[in-house]
């Protein structure tokens, strides 16, 4: 064996065995996150509301099940039947209000009567819910009606200052009461609540300018003609509303009008009402380019639209991209209702030329283009002799901080990779940020050289510029250094608490990186990515020392971890007995 070779081979075993250890605890994270959805989807558990409904019902003792489907009956401590009660979760789930769904409870009596409505949790923004909550006639207006009754809930009023929220509780109540009737047709009944009216037709005109009025088709929800002043058909409207209310952007859904010819090819879309952030909304309505590019495909084609690959408009991101869900939304219940037996389909093309080379194409957009073109030349200059010239270094940055950062805002982040963990990573819709996240972790395993912190961060590229260019530099003493060390790994182990534990608090908070979609970001992360840069002008690279937890995982993989089994391996190892103690409880 060749000198050194046994070393070689010790330091690689090491960073098997650190690979292992921590792959072993996404999967851990990842099968508790499966196991909790499981859950969340299986029949509600009545035992946590039973008091709630003894103060409706005071003899309740207990609540009998059905089926998944049916009211679960309520009976007294004899087994006599006092009424009955409908929970809208996890049914209804697949309705957001604000920023979540909302479990409502109904508690009906023996004649079917609903006589209270209480709301047991919500996923939704807080003040709004207690807002709704406090109202006192919205929850109290729905009493007194039958389920019949229920099925239509146009003339309540939302909640102002509620209204998504309010209006999601109305709709979770009508959807779940559809579900438990089986003489209602379908899933739920057609009518939007929260776009209640006809298109307006300020948006159509957009659209069809010698247009007068519009009406509904029959035998299609989606599908509207509109009509000129002397009730000649001019067209076809394609309209989201209800099939994509629940489509949030940035905060709320948008109605989408599309406008298609007699051969069944979009001629154009228009935005209609929205509930959205109306500075948002309006840079999508006026981006030409955005609208006509869906121009020319077929429903068929837009219903196989991943909307996560569209290229969103510049500082509207979440609500064009929303947007071109709709339009996914909207199509596919076009064309499934086009399927139905007994209607006869569209003469047109099922794939338009437009949309041949989806698959592939819409992966190499701008974006994707530009983050692997920046991570190419960030590896290159940072495993070569290129890194020593300051002023390409320097330009680099720059570009780096202007593009990455800024324009494209891809950064590797722990609520990044947590819900990527949990969920999957979405690669078709965020394929550059899926090949900068490779990057990072493979460079470092494979080459040992932390390549993503030291050129491929514009989080970091800033402290870089920032370092020793004021004279009042602060040395912290090693004690102080020490326990700052610990930080980062404390952060970590927190994450991990978070997605084993599914705790109530955002990852986006505890870093930076959100700051720079500065349009959306929140008070924590900006607060901490200021606080991290000022420090960073004090002390060098202060936050990448002492406040990253992205950075100390990928050191922790690369040669910075010390070429044996050392104290961190031990407190991974540590930690990934405690996760197999958490997915191991019953």
């Amino acid at each position: 064996m060749k000198p050194g070779s046994s070393s070689r081979w010790s330091f690689r075993c090491t960073q098997a065995i650190r690979v292992l250890l921590l792959s072993a605890i996404l999967l851990c994270i990842h099968w508790q996150h499966d196991r909790f959805m499981r859950r969340q989807q299986q029949l509600a558990n009545w035992s946590d509301v039973v008091p709630v409904i003894q103060e409706t019902l005071p003899g309740a003792e207990s609540v009998e099940e059905i089926n998944s489907t049916a009211p679960a009956t309520v009976l007294d401590a004899d087994g006599n039947a006092l009424g009955s009660v409908v929970r809208t979760s996890p049914m209804s789930n697949h309705i957001l209000g604000f920023s979540g769904p909302t479990d409502v409870l109904l508690v009906f009596d023996e004649q079917g009567i609903l006589v209270a409505t209480r709301v047991i949790s919500s996923r939704d923004t807080q003040e709004h819910v207690q807002q709704m909550v406090q109202d006192p006639r919205f929850l109290k207006s729905l009493s007194g009606r039958s389920r019949a009754e229920l099925l239509d809930l146009s003339n309540v009023d939302a909640v102002s200052g509620a209204t998504l929220t309010s209006l999601a509780v109305l709709e979770s109540v009508r959807f779940r009461l559809a579900m438990a009737d089986p003489s209602v047709p379908g899933e739920t009944p057609r009518g939007s609540l929260k776009f209640p009216d006809p298109p307006r037709l300020e948006d159509v005109k957009l659209l069809y300018p010698d247009a007068a009025r519009v009406k509904q088709s029959i035998g299609n929800p989606v599908e509207w003609q509109v009509l000129d002043a002397a009730d000649q058909s001019l067209g076809n409207l394609l309209r989201a509303s209800p099939v994509a209310d629940n489509n949030i952007g940035f905060q709320g859904p948008t109605d989408l009008l599309i406008a298609v010819d007699d051969a069944g090819l979009v001629t154009g879309i228009a935005l209609g009402e929205s509930y959205d952030n109306e500075p948002y909304v309006g840079y999508v309505r006026e981006d030409a380019y955005f609208r006509r590019s869906f121009n020319g495909r077929s429903p068929e084609a837009l219903a196989a639209l991943d909307a996560g690959t569209v290229e969103g408009v510049s500082g509207a991101t979440m609500t064009s991209q929303a947007a071109a869900r709709s339009l996914q939304l909207t199509a596919q219940a076009f064309v499934d209702e086009q399927r139905t037996p007994g209607r006869e389909p569209r003469t047109h093309s099922t794939r338009h030329p437009a949309s041949q080379a989806f698959e592939f194409s819409t992966l190499f957009t701008l974006r994707n283009l530009s983050t692997i073109g920046i991570i190419f030349s960030g590896v290159v200059l940072g495993l070569t002799h290129l890194r020593s010239l300051r002023w390409l270094r320097i330009l680099f940055q720059c570009v780096l901080i202007g593009w990455l950062g800024f324009v494209n805002g891809d950064m590797v982040s722990q609520a990044l990779l947590l819900g990527w963990v949990q969920s999957g990573i979405p690669w078709q819709r965020a394929f550059g940020l899926t090949i900068l996240t490779a990057a990072a972790f493979v460079i470092p395993i494979t080459t040992g050289r932390n390549v993503y912190c030291s050129h491929l961060c514009p989080h970091g590229a800033v402290q870089q510029l920032v370092r020793r260019r004021i004279p009042w530099q602060v040395k912290l003493p090693a004690t102080v250094q020490r326990w700052l060390n610990r930080l980062p790994t404390l952060i970590i182990a927190w994450v991990v608490a978070i997605g084993l534990l599914h705790l109530s608090f955002s990852a986006v908070d505890i870093e930076p990186f959100d700051a720079w979609l500065w349009n959306i970001a929140g008070m924590a992360t900006v607060s901490v990515a200021i606080i991290g840069l000022i420090a960073s002008c004090f002390i060098p690279m202060a936050y990448c020392r002492f406040g990253c937890p992205t950075g100390a995982l990928l050191n922790y993989v690369s040669h910075s971890s010390g070429k044996t089994l050392n104290r961190r391996d031990l407190i991974v190892a540590t930690l990934l007995i405690a996760c197999v103690i958490v997915f191991c409880w019953p």
